[in-house]
């Protein structure tokens, strides 16, 4: 990996903050320092949403789509160049496991084409056929325009492939962007600043990226600032409604991916190699730090017992360690706040009574970093603390139901949360009946996966507003103008 950048990238600049504060950036696996990066005040974030404004509002961005799209086909390439730059960072600075970067880093690159080709496909603008009212005759144009200013806030599980979603996609559609970084991870915004700055004819001004140790004091002071348009945020329905609340003052836009606590269920009649296999792989992916895996599986009565016994051998044995082997598919816990949080729920969700078959405990493999072991918990109430709450951990409930699919669909459906949810059972028809009555955003089917490019991917309840993705996406960060003229 080369020099690591930890500086602020405000207008098309490299810079420390105002303050000379830096803070260190550490590896979840051994706790060493990977660097330093810049810990941004009020006055950095008033520096770029400044520059950024200006940008927004004296340049031609919004309107070049030929030039955009040349601009945004440079960032693909280059990106498809420094890919094993990037890796290496998420390895470091988030401990994702090299087994999940293909989703991480390879299909978010690839899946830049989808946003990309809309920059010059898209209807920009649309002609209505004349209408008459008041005796006057009207035809009307219906524009899409972008906001202007993005304020865009990643979380640190994926910050690759959140980052990349919100930056890329807020330049598609013509506006300028400002990614404010989680503390644990800011170090993949600067790599992408640096792929900007070196590698793209992207104005100075469009893309600005800022890091602080803080979340809050950065964060309020982007969510304050009227010259703000719109906010896209990845994060925790607590944070996400603040910053809805925050955003109404001035009617800002808001589009908010919010947390899950996804359900899983087994039909009676489900392949149990495959529904087991899928179970344990969608839950651990990542080390269970993902907003849309499926940490709740609820399992008809009839084979619970046999799909218990299937877990535990597949969890016991679930390999975890080192996120540079391949071999591993859960890695470190992101920090020892959030470790602690995991022990927390899991030894309460024991002390209430539910059962403990694998895991449970901090992992003892090595002398430093914050690992937990790759758990399975179950005879898990459906209104537990631990069936309610996102863990963000490698941790698998398992509630039991009886009776007929509409049990499973109340057992599964009872939560606030609705990001995604999973369906299995080999009777295909069966399966999207039960898709259709899952309160959530996405649904997965037995062995398919709702992530690409072109598919609209948002939340129900607390899990958010608004959607990432698809042609519904790309609107997301357009305004919709009409303009009436005398029909000719």
């Amino acid at each position: 990996m080369s020099t690591i950048e930890g500086r602020l990238f405000i207008d098309g600049e490299f810079r420390d903050a105002r303050s000379g504060r830096r803070y260190e950036v550490i590896n979840p696996a051994d706790e060493s320092v990977i660097a330093e990066a810049a810990d941004a005040g009020v006055e950095d974030v008033a520096d770029a949403i400044e520059a950024a404004r200006r940008f927004a509002d004296g340049s031609g961005w919004g309107t070049d789509h030929e030039f955009r799209k040349k601009c945004l086909v440079q960032l693909q390439e280059a990106l498809r160049e420094r890919s094993d730059d990037i890796k290496d960072l998420l390895i470091a600075e988030a401990g994702v496991c090299v087994s999940n970067m293909a989703t991480h880093v390879d299909v978010m690159v690839e899946g830049m084409d989808f946003f990309n080709g809309l920059i010059t496909s898209f209807q920009w603008e649309e002609d209505l056929p004349p209408f008459e009212i008041l005796g006057n005759s009207s035809g009307r144009r219906v524009r899409y325009e972008p906001y202007g200013v993005v304020g865009a806030i990643t979380p640190w599980n994926a910050p690759f492939m959140t980052a990349i979603w919100k930056v890329h996609h807020a330049l598609a559609t013509g506006n300028a962007v400002i990614l404010k970084s989680a503390p644990d991870t800011p170090l993949t915004a600067a790599l992408l600043a640096q792929v900007v700055a070196e590698a793209t004819d992207i104005p100075k001004g469009a893309y600005h990226a800022i890091s602080s140790a803080d979340k809050a004091i950065v964060g309020d002071a982007m969510t304050a600032d009227q010259r703000i348009d719109l906010y896209h945020f990845t994060g925790s329905p607590g944070v996400g409604q603040r910053i809805a609340e925050r955003a109404a003052n001035g009617i800002r836009h808001t589009v908010l991916e919010l947390g899950g606590k996804s359900a899983n269920v087994i039909l009676p009649d489900a392949d149990l190699d495959m529904a087991c296999g899928l179970g344990v792989a969608m839950c651990m992916s990542n080390s269970g730090q993902g907003c849309a895996l499926a940490t709740r599986m609820v399992v008809h009565a009839d084979i619970y017992d046999e799909v218990l016994t299937r877990l535990e051998a597949m969890i016991t044995n679930l390999p975890w360690g080192d996120p540079r082997d391949p071999g591993n598919m859960v890695g470190p816990i992101i920090r020892e706040e959030q470790l602690q949080r995991i022990e927390g729920l899991v030894d309460r969700a024991v002390a209430e009574g539910a059962r403990m078959l694998a895991g449970g405990k901090r992992g003892q493999r090595y002398d430093r970093g914050f690992w937990y072991e790759p758990t399975l918990i179950a005879d898990v109430d459906e209104n537990a603390e631990i069936a309610q709450t996102e863990v963000f951990g490698p941790v698998l409930s398992v509630i039991r139901y009886e009776g007929g699919d509409d049990e499973a669909v109340r057992v599964a459906n009872n939560s606030r949360y609705g990001l995604s949810a999973y369906v299995q059972s080999t009777d295909e028809e069966r399966a999207w009946a039960v898709a259709h009555k899952l309160r959530a955003g996405t649904v997965n089917i037995n062995n398919s996966f709702y992530l690409s490019p072109d598919a609209p991917f948002g939340g129900y309840g607390i899990s958010g507003d608004g959607v990432e993705h698809g042609v519904a996406g790309f609107r997301e960060y357009l305004r919709i103008k009409s303009i009436a003229s005398p029909a000719k």
